[in-house]
């Protein structure tokens, strides 16, 4: 014990004077590291990976941060302190409140540790308190925060410069992010705390100075061609409350801020009148960017408006359920699939968000966890009241930050890419609300407490260098436990999907068996479902009359593995959505291509889904293929008719689509067209959707109904551009109606259009010649 205590006391002596850097090291690498991973061995790189690296790095810091504590009475004082401060309350009880809330929400365990895609959860929210804890404990002096803010500029235009550099391959910028909207959320942080060092003059007078100020611009330029409208409506919305905070209390100190605020706002204000007057010009209706910010006055036409519209309005009939405590955190998609409606989710059916924080808040915490989170809201805007008494700009910068990231919120929810901006700047308020009465530009004490050994001056007595023990073991075991081992399942499973997407099936078994195998609660699950997507994937498409035998004898085994993983999931987590549909359409797969006896397994699993959502049309369509296949045909069409009718209610073409798709699938395709055709009379819109309107070109060519083909198709061409599949079926519509004028047109847009594909065609001599 003695060898040991001196051993750490040797340790400490060798980084003293350096410790409290160390933390910061650490905690910036938060910021510098994490938005740069990109892990491509593991299911969802863009996420998982960021999530395992900070973990990893805030249990490190946490080690660090402990042997500070011990080392520095001064440090010690000021946590203590910081429990004391009314939004460091505040944000505890937050995360208190979630952590009550998934106790009684419909899944604990999934509020708790969330999902591979979301990599979020209570424990996660958990680290980010933590890290927002150490942060205001080392970060206090002016020069903190001007290396903080450094760094995050610095970072934030390599992010940006890297989209730019690849904004070939991105129609939308998104960076390593791998998502438009959480690369722009992250964007409005770098905006704000680049205008900030640039406020503070930091390092004024010289050319870094300014290059802060040119970061900013490059910053609102990058977020620009994120193309993500409730950024747009944050970033206006922020600047608009600037411009009029400015006009009312600088117009005399500074005239010249007030009148840029005013010709900025001017500009913009007519640049987009002309642009929504010129909305249906051919112009704007090609130039992405333009459309994409035209389009939100079609509040019901367009897909991504109308989603969130009834998102917002299933997570109030959700509250309404339950008002306490809600469904549990990360549980919104069990409120989802209850009171499911079509129009959300015609191209991801599978949604998990309310795609508004407040609302998602409402449904999965109650009036419990909404009533906390609006409370951290109050209280950062009474910091941000309290600065602007002393320091005008900067208080109306950060306020103007802080309305930025509310009115985003209305569009977005909170996830890692908003936590790297937004706990640093809820720090920054507890400092810049200490130092209120002081001006933070000028002059200030930058030397830091002694970092000697007791308060008393003696040394520190081993008993309390011990302690560094369990900090270490509590330190590997967060790193073990949340990073290293959900790290190995995800990555065996994913090569699982690797293998078997390639059709070595027998090659994929053992990282199947080692993702089954790995028990975290951060995957264990979670590989059960992605395997058995990926393995109906594989019986759907890759099992046919040609398959090798020995390929079928080895998805066999493969099915055998996964069925009663997949059982057992059902039973315990049985307001999973998603576990319902896939393993009974594995059953009646299993059943359909391998010969198994499963289809009654399959009806019983659909049924008991119908428990947790009677309104699901996935549910439907499996449930009629399921009778289908066991030879309840008439069954099936009164299922499939009865629910159409009684869904209505998703629109008046619903029930027509549904009862088309359900003939196109039973080989009806007289009736599927007449059921098609009904839907369009009705001003269904078959060629927003790449699946409709391949059934819809399907069945119109086997009732030969030519017209309406090349209708459809043109149609198509006028929605999305040149497409060289449409200018072949428009081809052969006019062909077989007789006009080769037409249709040898047609075939060579076709050529145009994809050259690869066409100018070599079996049926160009047909076209051409009867020209």
């Amino acid at each position: 014990m003695k060898f040991l205590g001196r051993y750490i006391r040797f340790a400490i002596q060798l980084l003293r004077g350096h410790m409290h850097y160390i933390v910061q090291f650490f905690l910036l690498a938060v910021i510098a590291v994490v938005p740069f991973i990109l892990i491509g061995k593991l299911y969802f790189p863009y996420i998982s990976g960021k999530a395992y690296v900070f973990r990893s790095l805030v249990a490190i810091a946490f080690f660090f941060w402990t042997l500070l504590l011990i080392r520095d009475s001064s440090i010690l004082r000021g946590v203590k302190q910081s429990f004391r401060n009314i939004l460091v309350v505040a944000i505890i009880l937050f995360f208190l409140a979630q952590f009550v809330a998934a106790f009684f929400g419909v899944d604990p365990v999934y509020s708790l540790f969330s999902s591979i895609e979301r990599a979020d959860g209570v424990l996660q929210y958990g680290f980010w308190v933590l890290y927002f804890l150490m942060f205001v404990s080392v970060f206090r002096e002016k020069r903190d925060w001007k290396m903080f803010f450094s760094v995050f500029t610095v970072v934030a235009v390599a992010l940006s410069g890297y989209s730019w550099f690849n904004h070939e391959s991105q129609f939308q910028l998104y960076g390593v992010f791998g998502n438009p909207a959480y690369f722009a959320a992250f964007l409005l942080f770098a905006i704000g705390f680049s205008l900030l060092v640039f406020e503070r003059k930091f390092f004024y007078p010289g050319p870094v100075h300014y290059a802060f100020a040119g970061a900013a611009g490059f910053f609102i330029l990058t977020l620009i061609f994120t193309q993500v409208r409730g950024v747009y409506v944050g970033f206006a919305g922020g600047f608009l409350l600037f411009s009029l905070l400015a006009a009312l209390f600088l117009r005399q100190q500074n005239k010249k801020l007030v009148l840029a605020c005013g010709g900025i706002l001017l500009f913009g204000l007519v640049s987009l009148g002309i642009l929504f007057a010129a909305k249906e010009t051919e112009f704007v209706q090609k130039e992405r960017l333009l459309y994409r910010i035209t389009e939100v006055t079609e509040i019901w036409e367009k897909g991504s408006t109308r989603e969130r519209l009834l998102n917002w309005s299933i997570a109030l009939k959700a509250f309404k359920e339950r008002p306490i405590f809600g469904y549990g955190l990360e549980n919104y998609g069990a409120a989802a699939n209850k009171y499911y409606d079509y129009r959300i989710g015609v191209e991801e059916p599978w949604f998990d968000r309310a795609h508004n924080q407040f609302f998602d808040t409402l449904a999965t915490g109650g009036i419990v966890v909404f009533s906390a989170y609006l409370f951290w809201l109050l209280i950062a805007a009474l910091f941000i009241f309290k600065i602007a008494k002393q320091q005008r700009v900067l208080g109306f910068l950060l306020a103007s930050l802080l309305f930025a990231y509310f009115l985003q919120s209305l569009f977005l929810f909170d996830l890692m890419a908003v936590y790297l901006g937004l706990f640093p700047f809820l720090a920054f308020l507890i400092y810049a609300s200490s130092t209120s009465g002081a001006d933070t530009a000028g002059k200030q004490n930058t030397n830091y407490p002694a970092q000697g050994w007791s308060a008393s001056g003696g040394k520190i007595a081993n008993t309390r260098y011990l302690a560094l023990v369990p900090a270490a073991l509590i330190s590997f075991a967060i790193i073990y436990f949340t990073a290293v081992v959900p790290y190995k399942a995800n990555a065996a499973g994913l090569q699982f999907f690797a293998y078997t997407e390639n059709g070595f099936y027998k090659e994929s078994e053992p990282f199947l068996e080692e993702a089954f195998r790995i028990n975290s609660p951060y995957t264990y699950w979670e590989v059960r479902k992605r395997a058995g997507w990926q393995l109906a994937s594989v019986m759907d498409y890759g099992v046919n009359e040609d398959t090798d035998p020995g390929k079928i004898e080895e998805i066999k085994r493969l099915y055998e593995l996964m069925a009663p993983e997949l059982e057992r999931f059902s039973e315990a987590k049985p307001y999973d959505p998603q576990m319902y549909y896939i393993l009974s359409r594995m059953y009646r797969l299993g059943s359909n291509k391998l010969g198994f006896d499963d289809l009654d397994k399959a009806e019983s699993v659909l049924k008991k889904g119908f428990q947790y959502s009677d309104r699901r049309v996935e549910y439907y369509n499996e449930f009629a293929q399921t009778l289908l296949a066991q030879g309840k045909a008439e069954e099936a069409e009164r299922v499939v008719k009865e629910y159409a009718q009684r869904a209505v209610y998703f629109g008046e073409a619903f029930p027509y689509v549904t009862l088309g798709h359900f003939y196109f699938v039973s080989g009806q395709y007289e009736k599927a067209f007449e059921q098609y055709e009904k839907a369009r009379d009705v001003g269904y819109e078959f060629f927003e959707r790449g699946l409709e309107y391949n059934r819809y070109m399907f069945v119109a060519q086997e009732v030969k109904a030519y017209e309406e083909i090349i209708d459809m198709a043109k149609a198509f061409i006028a929605r999305w551009g040149n497409d060289a599949d449409s200018y072949f079926n428009i081809a052969v519509g006019y062909f077989y109606l007789g006009d080769k004028e037409q249709a040898k047109g047609f075939f060579l847009k076709a050529i145009e259009a994809d050259p690869e594909r066409y100018s070599e065609h079996e049926f160009k001599p047909l076209f051409l010649e009867g020209g």
